[in-house]
């Protein structure tokens, strides 16, 4: 029987104003639009307007339109011979329109590149209410990350611990951003209503449907690329469509410092060593792949993890932690994965990765960390990790665990604070990429140029006492040895600068990538709280205007709060790092150029009391 798949059409519920440049579509509220496909991901569709315009939509800034209601041909009479009445089966396909059962993938919208560092803009605020004493904010939060996971595939059990992963080449896939298949075992059921969406992506269709506060009119944007605010979650926390009874143990505790907002540090921290890799193989010897072996402090039980799993683990934090920049993991390689060389190097960066991770307050001591550092168990290990790929808390929910300080935040004070940090951000990786550039100058200049301008001047000393020696009367022999002595010191100076960027420039170029990496990250971070604030001011508007009631402003601008709590105790873990980091970089590298010039002093020194019985 021939069906025919009907349109879906949504109306905008707020002006969106796209940004054409990363292939968004810009609507009004009220205006018709075509649902192109609903399985972009990260809460985002494809949708065409009227004017034949096509590009990304965000969903909870759309309200699907139904379709209308199926009409069945009458019956014949009785008496009447049969007829083919084939075509009042199109009707059945109406459940299902729009849900596109193909993988289409689509680039997504409205990331950062270096120069939108620049595009941080604030405003001054008005004084807000009073927020409630220690309280969770519960009110609204997305996980926009969906059901991630398990797979509607798997391998036999004999494949071990990574049996629904794909194991062709663990380095071909995206550094920290490879996305695990869908779950779609119990939401795909034909005939359930919900073919072809997750339950997430319900949840998402059902908020935008029942928002309370489409009925205000339009909340426009009011900050550059929306689409990492949006994408996060973060505008549908701020708005309060969603909330959550958060237990307990979930709770994340933020207290104030002199300094400002704070995490609050656990009591017993602990470190974990990453040590003998070990190249492993499966099905047979057909693959093979190293595994590195981590043992935690608190526990001295070793685990086995391979570079996939870290790489699962670094997208799982980031889909969890929106306020908590993600420092990248080291570069995969297309080659030479099982050399010695580098296997022990990977493993070193992976071990200051980890020792990043497990000082921070948060990470530390997330389910997910500690699921990764202690499984040894092979069902535990699947268990935890679906159970983690369906973590409720992800993106905007986040900030539903978040436990703030009772006291109000003055608005003002945030956006000049975040004003500084913003341009200090910037500042400072322009001054790592100078400083790195710099650094790896000198490198090249120990290596090469400062090891032979010694050399050649250590040569010449040689030549000259070679020379010398062609006398070789008693009274002659004492300077022509010193002169030689000498040579052999400049020659051994020049030995000296080829190993020093070992003992101090190194360890210094090291630190200074890493934290070039960590810059990388904040530019989403900051952009989700430069939305937050842009959603708050709108609201406030609109109260002004009458068309939004004094309480649910309130209840908006207490919830950006929570966002600037936790951007702001994230601020302060980064700062408090970054001292310890740059004090222990300084110290290292200035001990080892002290050591080393100290060294040369002596050896000319020594060089030069050869010549007192020349």
């Amino acid at each position: 029987m021939l069906t025919s798949k009907k349109a879906v059409h949504a109306r905008g519920l707020y002006d969106f104003a796209g940004d054409h440049d990363n292939g968004e579509l810009t609507f009004s509220a009220g205006e018709t639009l075509t649902i192109v496909a609903q399985d972009i991901g990260e809460g985002w569709w494809e949708a065409k307007n009227e004017a034949g315009q096509q590009g990304l939509i965000p969903e909870a800034y759309v309200q699907l339109l139904e379709p209308p209601e199926p009409s069945f041909p009458p019956p014949p009479p009785p008496s009447a011979p049969a007829t083919d009445h084939s075509g009042a089966g199109d009707w059945n396909v109406q459940q299902s329109a729009g849900d596109d059962w193909n993988a289409r993938q689509s680039a997504a919208a409205g990331d950062w590149n270096n120069d939108a560092w620049n595009s941080h803009t604030t405003d001054s605020w008005g004084d807000q209410a009073p927020a409630p004493s220690y309280t969770n904010h519960n009110s609204a939060g997305l996980n926009n990350q969906g059901f991630q996971g398990g797979g509607m595939q798997q391998q036999a059990s004999e494949e071990g611990w990574d049996d629904d992963w794909d194991d062709d080449n663990e380095d071909n896939s995206s550094n920290s951003t490879t996305n695990t298949s869908q779950d779609f075992l119990e939401d795909q059921l034909p005939g359930s209503g919900n073919f072809g969406l997750s339950a997430a992506k319900r949840e998402r269709k059902q908020m935008s449907q029942n928002s309370d506060f489409s009925k205000y009119g339009t909340v426009k944007k009011s900050f550059n690329r929306f689409s990492t605010f949006a994408k996060t979650g973060g505008d549908a926390f701020l708005m309060g469509t969603v909330s959550a009874n958060v237990s307990e143990s979930d709770l994340i505790k933020i207290i104030d410092t002199p300094e400002g907002p704070a995490w609050s540090y656990p009591s017993q921290p602990y470190t974990c060593s990453i040590k003998s890799p070990k190249k492993e193989s499966k099905l047979k010897g057909l693959k093979s792949y190293i595994a590195y072996q981590l043992t935690p402090s608190f526990s001295n039980i070793q685990v086995s993890r391979r570079y996939k799993h870290f790489d699962w683990l670094h997208e799982r934090l980031e889909a969890k932690f929106s306020c908590i920049p993600i420092p990248p993991l080291p570069d995969k390689a297309l080659s030479g994965r099982y050399e010695d060389d580098f296997v022990s190097e990977r493993m070193r960066q992976l071990q200051l990765w980890v020792d990043r991770m497990v000082r921070h307050p948060v990470i530390s001591q997330s389910e997910v960390f500690n699921h990764f550092l202690t499984c040894t168990d092979e069902k535990k290990w699947k268990a935890g990790k679906r159970k983690a790929e369906k973590d409720e808390y992800q993106g905007g929910k986040f900030f539903l665990t978040l436990q703030t300080p009772p006291n109000c935040l003055d608005m003002r004070d945030v956006e000049k604070r975040m004003e500084i940090f913003c341009k200090f951000v910037k500042n400072m990786d322009d001054n790592m990429r100078n400083m790195l550039q710099i650094g790896h100058d000198s490198r090249k200049k120990h290596l090469g140029p400062y090891k032979r301008e010694f050399q050649k001047i250590g040569g010449s000393f040689k030549q000259l006492a070679d020379t010398f020696n062609l006398d070789s009367g008693a009274h002659s022999q004492n300077l022509t040895a010193a002169i030689d002595y000498t040579g052999d010191t400049y020659n051994e100076i020049g030995d000296m600068y080829e190993k020093q960027p070992k003992e101090d420039l190194d360890h210094m170029l090291e630190v200074l990538f890493e934290y070039k990496g960590m810059l990388s990250t904040y530019p989403d971070v900051l952009k989700l709280h430069e939305g937050a604030i842009g959603k708050a001011k709108e609201c406030e508007r609109l109260k002004d205007e009458g068309r939004m009631p004094e309480s649910d402003v309130t209840a908006v601008i207490q919830r950006s709060d929570v966002i600037s709590y936790g951007t702001l105790a994230e601020m302060n873990h980064f700062q408090r790092e970054r001292v310890t980091d740059y004090k222990e970089m300084m110290q290292k590298y200035l001990s080892g150029q002290i050591k080393f010039y100290r060294e040369i002093t002596q050896k000319l020194e020594t060089a030069l009391h050869r010549f007192d019985n020349a």
